[in-house]
């Protein structure tokens, strides 16, 4: 199952990083011989957005996102008095005017997922442009779609051990996220599989919420150098661990 690292209010994301590369500068000017050079086409930058380091600011912003459901941000405090039930990734999703971040809300004792939310940037604030408060939720960036996955349990399954899980993914389709993908795994067979399932057809409903002021510190950028990433047990590892163990009893889905 899917393990999720908290971020701390020390204003660094305690999961692990990744280093994005930048792009070299570009050569300008005429040649004196010779065929000019192609031109480069301009790169997205892929960098973490700098709220995903800033623990605080993010929490103040999602406390005033009318999108997000009151219970859950009333619920937003920090664990044991010190790291947020948070999770962030990030990437191009919808072609903002920066990286989309991915927020993931958890409870403080498991880490099971709680809701999930998309914030695109548009003229330096952030909209709220996906929901997901169905938990257990965990939302990500794959292959620069978003995907959206929720393990699915019996009445007796143990939280460490859901009977599936159904894998949701995500397109930006002019502005609004629509179905393009839809899987579920049954980790109850003597041997997983991965089957589809039907789409929805209709687009994502837009949350209720008005464009959000980021709330930085005063001169931090909009992007961070280093993408902070999420903590997670792959769904194949998880499968596997279900294969080797004894089939939970119960009714079905």
């Amino acid at each position: 199952m899917r393990r999720i690292a908290s971020v701390t209010t020390a204003g660094a994301l305690t999961c692990a990083a990744v280093m994005v590369a930048g792009c070299g500068a570009g050569v300008t000017g005429a040649r004196r011989e010779g065929p000019a050079p192609p031109a480069t086409p301009k790169v997205r930058s892929t960098a973490a957005p700098a709220i995903a380091s800033h623990p605080q600011a993010l929490v103040e912003m999602i406390r005033k996102d009318t999108g997000v459901s009151p219970d859950v941000r009333e619920d937003l405090t920090p664990c044991d008095g010190h790291d947020y039930p948070m999770d962030t990734d990030s990437g191009d999703l919808t072609a903002g005017d920066g990286p989309d971040l991915v927020v993931n809300i958890t409870t403080c004792g498991d880490g099971l997922g709680i809701a999930s939310y998309v914030y695109r940037m548009i003229d330096g604030k952030y909209q709220n442009v996906f929901a997901d408060e169905h938990s257990p939720v965990y939302g990500s960036v794959e292959d620069g779609r978003l995907e959206i996955v929720h393990e699915v349990y019996r009445t007796d399954d143990p939280v460490s051990y859901p009977t599936g899980e159904e894998a949701v993914t995500y397109a930006w389709r002019g502005n609004h996220f629509v179905q393009v993908g839809r899987e579920f795994q049954d980790f109850s067979s003597a041997s997983p599989s991965v089957s589809p399932e039907p789409l929805s057809t209709d687009p994502v409903p837009l949350p209720d919420s008005d464009p959000l002021d980021p709330g930085l510190p005063s001169g931090s950028p909009h992007t961070a150098t280093h993408a902070g990433t999420h903590t997670t047990t792959h769904t194949a590892t998880h499968a596997a661990s279900h294969a080797a163990s004894p089939t939970p009893s119960g009714g079905g889905r």
